[in-house]
């Protein structure tokens, strides 16, 4: 089958539950880091990310919605995503001569994020327990390259389901300690929910 019919990931809903689930699983966590966190440009950004108990239970399987082929778009370099809720140009500026209106390379993105292994686990969310949301710059190499194809895409409050390939995520490398066990194993295809929250435009 054609990877876009492949594309079922969590509803927004879903994917807003999932980082309140009980019962965190500290078996995927990385034995042998040396560091207990690991840079979040390795896995999705910027910041610093918890390893030992990155993932989360698997979604029910009322928690999954099937994606019409039909509506599945493509960036560039290949994600496949779809979206589930459009978004718009903010009140304040209708016509985005401001730059709040539509992402580009060089403006400030705002999003929440939930990543998903192909098991369905949950490996990395924003919008779990006192989480907050992802602001990095765009062009910059601050989150993984399927990431910003996708957000380049989207306006304010667009929300939005992908499959990133792998050369887009962690490529041939992974997320793996020195040991060889890892969190996101080699050349794995990773789905993400994506919500842009806001956009804005870096002064100087």
């Amino acid at each position: 089958m054609r990877p876009d019919c492949r594309l079922v990931l969590v509803t927004a809903a879903a994917a807003a539950a999932a980082p309140r689930c009980l019962g965190l699983r500290t078996s995927a966590a990385v034995p042998g880091l040396s560091n207990p966190f690991i840079g979040r440009r390795s896995l999705t950004g910027s910041a610093a990310l918890a390893v030992g108990a990155a993932v989360l239970p698997t979604q029910s399987s009322d928690a999954v919605v099937k994606v019409d082929p039909s509506q599945v778009k493509s960036t560039p370099g290949g994600v496949k995503y779809v979206v589930v809720k459009e978004g718009n140009c903010p009140a304040a500026d209708p016509t985005g001569l401001a730059g709040s209106c539509s992402a580009e390379v060089g403006s400030l993105a705002i999003i929440d994020y939930t990543g998903f292994l192909p098991s369905g686990d949950v490996f990395d969310s924003t919008e779990r327990k006192d989480g907050k949301p992802l602001a990095f710059k765009l062009g910059q190499n601050q989150v993984i390259k399927g990431i910003e194809e996708v957000v380049l895409q989207m306006k304010p409050g667009e929300e939005v389901q992908a499959l990133i390939p792998a050369a887009l995520a962690y490529g041939s490398k992974g997320v793996c300690n020195d040991n060889g066990e890892c969190l996101i194993k080699p050349d794995t295809s990773l789905k993400y929910f994506i919500r842009l929250k806001r956009v804005a435009v870096v002064p100087g």
